[in-house]
């Protein structure tokens, strides 16, 4: 299902995207804030990748969210300008870079807040990216097999 049109969606965008900076910012996360349109522009963008987490996965899933911006912010610290051709248009080294910095604090929000059917669900994928993922850089399997491997003994919590 296709995204709506940003306009559409822009003030749900904004709302969210303020709930998560407001969240960040009380534990002193450093963010590197987007735009709305920053925002909706880069979780629409063209990918690489077939993925089966929509637009409206993203926008609805704390955790999925909370990645998003967090990648977005590690993409910007890089001075890399998000669009909708971000995706395809970096390096795989800074996207997956990005993702893996997006992916570790994901998990330990998910433990922070005791959630571990979502940490079981999201180390699965990672699990799964470390062995299957084709378009990920052997230079940094390493530091998402360290990721995986940090959160393994909440795995069967």
């Amino acid at each position: 299902m296709a995204a709506p049109a940003f306009e559409e969606i822009a003030e749900i965008i904004e709302f969210r995207l303020n709930q998560v900076v407001e969240l960040l910012n009380e534990i002193e996360y450093e963010l590197n804030t987007c735009t709305p349109q920053e925002l909706y522009d880069y979780l629409t963008s063209e990918s690489f990748k077939d993925s089966k987490i929509t637009f409206r996965d993203r926008l609805g899933n704390e955790y999925l969210f909370l990645h998003s911006i967090i990648e977005i912010s590690a993409l910007k610290d890089e001075g890399i300008e998000i669009t909708s051709k971000t995706i395809t248009s970096i390096s795989k080294e800074a996207l997956y870079d990005a993702h893996l910095k997006a992916t570790d604090y994901e998990l330990g929000y998910s433990l922070i807040l005791e959630d571990y059917y979502w940490l079981k669900h999201r180390m699965a994928q990672l699990e799964q990216d470390i062995k299957n993922d084709k378009h990920m850089p052997e230079s940094l399997k390493e530091r998402a097999q360290e990721i995986y491997d940090s959160f393994l003994e909440y795995k069967d919590y």
